[in-house]
């Protein structure tokens, strides 16, 4: 009887809490889309990359974390061992701005040296290139205040990742000719991507509407006052890196992953 009571207060606080997480199917599928696109198109080119698809598990990681409105990065990351990219706007929330802000970090990568200046941010941008990184899910809140953060009213974006990228002393990916080192597993190329055989496209091109044309990506830190932006922005957009997040992928075995996901999200919901 008492047990009843509490699964059906849990469910009850969960439909409550999450009540502002959900995106839309349009949301997701830009969110899916243009990680797809984006990593085909990356410089160096990549002699491997793999195409990501939306993740239920991911999605409710993301939407419980969310929902706690803290402008940090979810300490269960490694031991889930999934990547995490986070962004919180003071504006109307657009799926399409927010990755193009994360790719935008490219512009500071160096490849070949794989680092990045130490005022500047790139690890949004490495884990949305990680080759191995084929699963992605994604959840907003809408916060009165964040913790963290000065500003109110501030809408944020929880994106999750498995198998996790920005794995120290790694490269997103290795460069060279386009699906040049495809496994067997994905031998057919399509747009720069290794797919399986006969795997059905729906990948969309990007919007051409010039407002989401260019990023002028900002660098900083977490622990940095808001951005002042022009004027004629009504929009403040922040941004959280998860460099720190670095680990040798030898630390957790990722088969332990999902039940790990599970456990973590029920005591999340329950507490």
């Amino acid at each position: 009887m008492h047990r009843n009571v509490a699964l059906q207060c849990v469910r009850l606080w969960v439909i409550l809490s999450l009540a502002g997480g959900h995106l839309t199917e349009d949301q997701k599928s830009t969110i899916v889309n243009m990680h797809n696109e984006l990593r085909s198109k990356v410089q160096p080119r990549a002699a491997f990359m793999q195409r990501v698809v939306w993740d239920e598990e991911l999605r409710l990681v993301a939407e419980a974390y969310a929902s706690k409105c803290i402008w940090n990065h979810n300490p269960q990351l490694i031991l889930l061992s999934i990547g995490e990219n986070l962004f919180a706007t003071t504006g109307s929330f657009n799926a399409t701005k927010a990755i193009l802000d994360w790719f935008g970090e490219h512009v500071d990568y160096d490849y070949e040296s794989n680092t990045c200046p130490e005022n500047k941010m790139c690890g949004h941008y490495t884990q949305m290139v990680w080759a191995n990184s084929n699963k992605v899910g994604c959840a907003t809140y809408l916060c009165d205040t964040v913790e963290g953060l000065v500003t109110k009213s501030t809408t944020v974006l929880v994106c999750n990742y498995f198998p996790q990228g920005n794995i120290e002393g790694q490269r997103p990916y290795e460069s060279g000719e386009p699906c040049s080192k495809c496994p067997d597993n994905l031998p057919v190329c399509e747009e720069n991507i290794c797919v399986v055989e006969n795997m059905f496209s729906s990948v969309e091109p990007l919007s051409e509407d010039p407002e989401h044309s260019t990023v002028s990506p900002e660098g900083p830190l977490a622990t940095e006052e808001p951005t002042t932006l022009p004027e004629e922005l009504t929009e403040v957009y922040r941004r959280m890196d998860d460099t720190g997040l670095e680990r040798s992928r030898s630390e957790i075995h990722s088969a332990s992953a999902p039940l790990l996901l599970v456990v973590w999200l029920l005591a999340a919901l329950i507490l």
